[in-house]
């Protein structure tokens, strides 16, 4: 399933998407639904808002009875055209307008060497020991076709093509071996980087912050764990402005999401709604080959089996 949030009639709703053309209101269709069967009215509208309500994360909270009232939705929607929307005649949001959680990792070999080669250093070893993370802002995730704005403290901003685990599970102490169990599923991720604010930042031992907190793209949806299993192997590009900036796979990760969520649960819970950035994929991002963003440029990441996230950077005057 490819689970999303769009704006219909002013609204952020939770969706899914239909025959790959069409998107079902989740919380209107389980109404409608759970109506034609003869249920009563009041329970039902009670129901359907605890289980499919309109915003993704609350989705999310209701764990695999969410899910599945999602898969009978989906069944039922396929039926019946006029509860459908096309999807090119809505707005796309990020999937997860807020998140509950935003971790981050440095997960794709290449890209670390290509930091600590810049730096005239060998990765330390600590990176081979545990799966670095940082903490981002939960609440500014940018959707398919949104305008990103360009923060006004930063004169370089790039781009950073990764692959985000969404997690539907609270969990504490999770074995690696159980990890997937947790995982919904992903998304295209975007950490974008004001890089000399990162930079300076990061020389005083702390952060990331305001170098990263003004924007992240995630989207365009979340494509289930039953239609897409393991990112390993899956071609990814990155086109600025209709420049390939890079062509390659997913391919050399250090850490899996299995091994950050192990490492992450420990004496502490994952809940509905965290994402789990994957780090760069190796050598997407300017930094890595030597270019950056200028002001109102087209971003467009692909990921084999997710899809296309788009967007244009805009600097206000």
């Amino acid at each position: 399933m490819k689970l999303l949030s769009f704006v219909k009639d002013n609204r952020v709703r939770s969706g899914v998407l239909v025959n790959d053309e069409h998107v079902a209101d989740l919380n209107t269709s389980c109404y409608l639904m759970l109506m034609e069967k003869g249920e009563d009215e009041q329970f039902v509208e009670r129901y359907c808002q605890a289980i499919v309500p309109p915003d993704m994360l609350s989705v999310l909270q209701a764990g695999d009875r969410g899910l599945e009232m999602v898969k009978e939705i989906l069944e039922w929607a396929k039926k019946r055209n006029e509860v459908l929307y096309n999807i090119n005649h809505v707005k796309l949001k990020a999937p997860l307008l807020r998140a509950n959680m935003l971790r981050d990792f440095l997960a794709f070999k290449g890209h670390v060497e290509a930091t600590y080669r810049r730096r005239g250093q060998p990765i330390p070893e600590e990176w081979f020991k545990i799966p670095i993370y940082y903490k981002g802002d939960p609440a500014i995730f940018y959707g398919h076709l949104e305008e990103v704005p360009w923060p006004k403290y930063s004169n370089h901003v790039d781009i950073e093509l990764e692959i985000a685990a969404i997690i539907y599970k609270k969990g504490k102490d999770i074995d690696k071996r159980k990890a997937k169990d947790y995982i919904l599923g992903f998304a295209i991720f975007n950490d974008f980087s004001a890089r000399d604010i990162q930079m300076a930042e990061m020389k005083g031992l702390l952060g990331p912050a305001k170098g990263k907190d003004f924007a992240n793209g995630l989207g365009p949806w979340i494509v289930t764990k039953d239609e897409l299993s393991d990112i390993k192997g899956l071609g990814v590009y990155a086109k600025i402005n209709d420049e390939i900036w890079c062509d390659t796979r997913a391919e050399d990760m250090q850490w899996t999401f299995e091994e950050m969520i192990e490492y992450v649960s420990q004496d502490e819970h994952i809940r509905p709604g965290d994402v789990f950035g994957s780090g760069t994929v190796s050598g997407c991002t300017g930094l890595d080959i030597g270019k950056s963003l200028k002001p109102n440029s087209s971003i467009e990441l692909y990921v084999e089996k997710i899809g296309i996230l788009k967007n244009v950077i805009v600097k206000n005057q």
